[in-house]
């Protein structure tokens, strides 16, 4: 359908395509124009063209397109069935500037550094309460330095690595920002990265990711506009303890000192074992969810381009190939389930631990994905009604005693077990030296049935056959690397939907992946910002009174 226009001198209107295809091609494309040939107008009609997102279309092997959604400017009258006018979306609060609210004298700890706490603690300090951030590990750039001893030496530091300091476990699983479903409060974290660093094109592309090497100086970024704020970090500092007074939250102990205040954020990330222990004690209200566990599997990434994209496409312009596969189980494997997770293109294998005597692995990519290797979690759920005992930390149990039998498996000294998945499949150890890898820690063969339950063995078995005919060579071509035991957090603190405060625990508000609520950057970043939004409700609740703490 043609579009309808009108004389020059009508009015310049905001429009919306959702829908733009556009053939890939190593030229930058022409928007304006390809929206003019869409609408059947002349090009000089559109104007200031916004891209709102963008994916690739690989559906169609050696056809790849580029699809587009736009905000554009129509210089006169416009219909058309697949376009609409633009909304004007006002900005989310807990963005704006900082001093743009008035002190309310309240002070609160916010445990964790990650993007929940960070995002929490800037949204909080730009309404004016007195913000602290305690960080059991170290800043980004030390950080870096002690993971860098462990992977060359051994030299392992439980409080620092690449689980536990500034930026969280995310900015060892290079910074993928995907989410399914947009927000103001994703695209106000969003917004606060690209403030911070980060590449404007996050906004828009539909798998977003910023890259470890990138990450590191956007983290600090991100730091230096929460300071800005006036939030004050104490890195090296681990909270032991939490202290309440007729049952509402008073105050922590931090390296041994009382800290008072009137509300603690918890957005420590779900390996902060010691923490969900002292919840226990405290009798915060929690309980078991579902969680998964597997492995690391990696193939070359020419073969996974060639299968995805097909022979004739140049995926220097398109990007290194990526997958995503799901199993649900059948005929032997029927009620189980498997699926790939975390998939990093062009991207490296990292060893993994927050204890000297267990083990487990993380993949990452740097931001231009160019490396040889494919890699990506194969995992399978794991329903905590199977867990044994009614422990609400069975979960933490189950996977901590998974990674001290890889530990074992793999002989000390962090070498890890590996297997190919031919091996896998035919029931025996492989022998003679590994293939190549992109995992830079030592390896032993092992055999990955003997580490699981049978249950989860069978689901890993199956998934890797039903891959393998989506992907072929998924099998022959694979190598498999383990277990991954990170993926989400076995326990939810729970909380008040409107308030985000512990149904329990007044005064302790839980956040992001290690309270249950997030799977991901954005969306732990998401529900900080959206505490700092809730705390309005929260306040209100409150009688609007003021607490002012002490010390």
């Amino acid at each position: 359908m043609q579009a309808t226009q009108a004389k020059s001198s009508d009015p310049i209107g905001k429009f919306v395509l959702r829908e733009l295809a556009v053939p890939v091609s190593a030229q930058t494309p022409d928007l304006a124009a390809a929206i003019a040939g869409f609408l059947r107008v002349k090009r000089s009609r559109i104007g200031n063209v916004i891209i709102l997102r963008k994916s690739l279309d690989s559906r169609r092997r050696n056809q790849p397109l580029w699809r587009f959604a736009v905000e554009f400017e129509f210089h006169g009258a416009l219909r058309h069935p697949k376009v609409f006018p633009a909304s004007d979306n006002s900005e989310l609060a807990g963005s704006a500037a900082a001093g743009d609210y008035l002190p309310r004298g309240n002070r609160i700890v916010v445990i964790g550094s990650g993007p929940a706490g960070m995002a929490a603690a800037v949204g909080l300090a730009r309404k004016g309460y007195q913000v602290d951030v305690f960080e059991q590990g170290s800043d980004v750039k030390k950080r870096f330095h002690d993971i860098r001893l462990f992977m060359k030496g051994n030299r392992f530091n439980p409080a620092s690595n690449i689980l536990f300091g500034e930026g969280g476990a995310g900015t060892f699983s290079d910074g993928k920002l995907t989410c399914r479903t947009r927000t103001p409060y994703t695209d106000a974290f969003l917004k606060e990265l690209i403030a911070s660093g980060a590449d404007p094109e996050i906004l828009y592309l539909s798998h977003p990711h910023i890259g470890t090497d990138k990450l590191q100086f956007v983290i600090k970024g991100f730091r230096e506009r929460c300071e800005t704020a006036g939030c004050v970090f104490h890195f090296n500092t681990a909270v032991t303890d939490l202290h309440c007074e007729a049952g509402r939250i008073t105050g922590v102990t931090a390296e041994g000192r009382f800290r008072p205040c009137d509300a603690v954020v918890l957005a420590a990330g779900h390996s902060s074992r010691p923490l969900y222990k002292l919840l226990q004690t405290l009798g915060v209200a929690m309980e078991r969810k579902p969680f998964s566990v597997g492995v690391r599997v990696e193939h070359p990434q020419e073969m996974v381009n060639r299968r995805q994209m097909g022979e004739k496409v140049d995926c220097s312009i398109t990007g290194a190939a990526e997958y995503y596969l799901t199993w649900n189980g059948d005929g032997e494997g029927k009620g189980l389930s498997a699926f790939s997770f975390c998939m990093c293109p062009g991207g490296v294998i990292v060893p993994c631990a927050d204890a000297a005597d267990g083990l487990f692995t993380n993949g990452m990519s740097y931001s231009n994905r160019a490396g040889a290797f494919a890699n990506s979690a194969v995992v399978v759920p794991v329903n905590p009604e199977t867990l044994t005992g009614d422990d609400v930390l069975a979960g933490l149990d189950f996977i901590r005693a998974l990674e001290v039998k890889a530990f074992e498996m793999g002989g000390g000294e962090f070498t890890f077990p590996a297997q190919t998945i031919q091996a896998y499949m035919d029931g025996r150890v492989d022998t003679g030296p590994a293939p190549k890898t992109s995992f830079t820690k030592p390896l032993r063969w092992a055999d990955f049935r003997a580490l699981f339950p049978e249950r989860i063995a069978l689901a890993l078995q199956e998934s890797f056959r039903n891959f393998d005919r989506k992907l072929p060579g998924f099998i022959s071509h694979g190598l498999i690397i383990g277990p991954e035991s990170r993926t989400s957090s076995p326990v939810r603190v729970l909380r008040d939907p409107a308030t985000l405060e512990s149904i329990s625990t007044p005064g302790l508000f839980p956040l992001g992946e290690g309270a249950g609520y997030s799977g991901g950057i954005v969306s732990s970043g998401a529900d900080g910002f959206r505490l700092a939004e809730a705390w309005r409700v929260w306040q209100t609740n409150q009688g609007n009174t003021q607490v002012t703490s002490a010390g």
